[in-house]
């Protein structure tokens, strides 16, 4: 009996995701007392070299173990101006980081039945009078805007935005723009291309999905986030960035090229944000602590949060990606990067929100995590000028990234 097209797909699929999470489920071999401390010793000599070396005001950066040991460590300043340290607490705004949080509450959703990934977003969200404006409206579903695979733009990719925040910031700093305003910004407009047949990476398909969920439970997105992730894992540091004054935070240094903010600081100086970070929300939507990302990727990738099952939803593939696992891809919340680079695979996701970067990468086949955060956002705009890739002069977070990355799997790999 022959099987059709459709079914070779879909058992494609099936075997990729065996080979995905088979290692990443395993328990990973522990350093002994001696390995962890020269773990220890190797990332904070690793760290500081890096501060001292690419001139960013501080670095945060945690390590957490399968067996639930941590390192944290820090070098540089949380606050220039002031002389004031970074420490292995300090919290920064993490930025699109957060979209794997917002992804895990979806797929814990369905798990309850509260909702399937597979449902249209008209379910939830026809009655809105902009609906029918969405492009590819009537055909998206929350899975695919998970994916960033429903056509649709990013608001803050239309050079209208940015006007229109500035003059209304301009008018009254405390302006916050409404989720049906950022919408507002991609309605109207062609799809990119028919669902599922493309990608594009949009904050709107994530508050998309973030309105709906709130429809589908009657129940706060950040109520939810709490009660299934950030309390049972002891999230501690982490807290909805809902508002412009958040306790603890590092200043975050722009350049002055920023168009959100209006000089080269995140934080006033009677210590709010020069905008409200709430406009995030299931699109980012957290201030956090590199010792949280950690352990929150840990507790993901392990299997710990979502189990087996809903470990292998976020990190199915789709599209092209099924038939080739040679090549990075997006699940839902998660990037897949395949070995290359100097590194094993990983699963993870990176982070911006100005003044503040953040980078999380596990890798299933040791059962590491890997987070570190710089309260700068040397680089963005000037690399956006250049049309991608790091800029003469300015900080190459992908590189460094990397070498903090092979720190820890290198002194994690020295013999006994």
């Amino acid at each position: 009996m022959g099987i059709g097209v459709g079914r070779c797909a879909r058992l494609a699929r099936l075997l990729l995701l065996a080979a995905l999470l088979g290692p990443a489920l395993c328990v990973a071999a522990a350093p002994d007392d001696a390995g962890f401390a020269r773990l220890t010793a190797t990332f904070q000599a690793t760290v500081a070299a890096e501060r001292a070396a690419t001139g960013v005001p501080g670095i945060v950066a945690a390590v957490a173990l399968a067996d639930g040991r941590m390192c944290k460590v820090a070098a540089g300043l949380a606050d220039v101006e002031r002389r004031v340290a970074a420490t292995p607490d300090t919290r920064m705004l993490s930025g699109s980081t957060g979209k794997t949080l917002a992804a895990a509450v979806a797929v814990k959703l369905a798990a309850q039945g509260a909702w399937s990934l597979d449902d249209k977003l008209s379910k939830y969200l026809g009655s809105y009078p902009w609906f029918s404006r969405l492009p590819n409206a009537e055909l998206l579903t929350i899975r695919l805007l998970l994916q960033h695979r429903g056509g649709i733009d990013n608001y803050y990719d239309n050079p209208r935005f940015f006007v229109f925040l500035r003059q209304k910031l301009a008018e009254n700093p405390g302006y916050v723009a409404n989720f049906d305003t950022l919408i507002e910004f991609v309605l109207d407009q062609p799809p990119l291309f028919a669902p599922g047949q493309g990608f594009k990476y949009t904050d709107v398909g994530y508050l998309l999905v973030g309105l709906a969920l709130e429809q589908a439970t009657g129940r706060k997105y950040y109520d939810l986030a709490r009660e299934f992730f950030l309390d049972p894992f002891a999230l501690l540091l982490t807290t909805p960035s809902n508002r412009r004054t958040l306790p603890g935070l590092a200043q975050g240094y722009a350049n002055g090229q920023n168009p959100l903010l209006l000089g080269p600081h995140m934080l006033t100086e009677g210590g709010a944000l020069s905008y409200d970070p709430s406009i995030e929300f299931t699109a980012g939507g957290f201030a956090t602590n590199a010792g949280d990302l950690a352990r929150w990727a840990q507790a993901l990738y392990s299997g710990a949060a979502l189990g087996a099952a809903g470990l292998a939803t976020m990190l199915a593939p789709a599209g092209d990606a099924a038939a080739d696992a040679s090549h990075p891809y997006y699940g839902l919340g998660v990037g897949v990067y395949p070995a290359g680079g100097g590194l094993p695979r990983a699963y993870g996701h990176d982070g911006y929100i100005p003044g503040y970067r953040s980078s999380v990468r596990y890798y299933p086949d040791v059962g590491v995590a890997v987070a570190f955060q710089i309260n700068t956002e040397d680089g963005v705009w000037e690399q956006e000028a250049k049309g991608g890739g790091p800029a003469a002069g300015h900080l190459d977070f992908a590189a460094l990234r990397t070498r903090l990355n092979r720190a820890v799997l290198d002194a994690l790999a020295q013999p006994r």
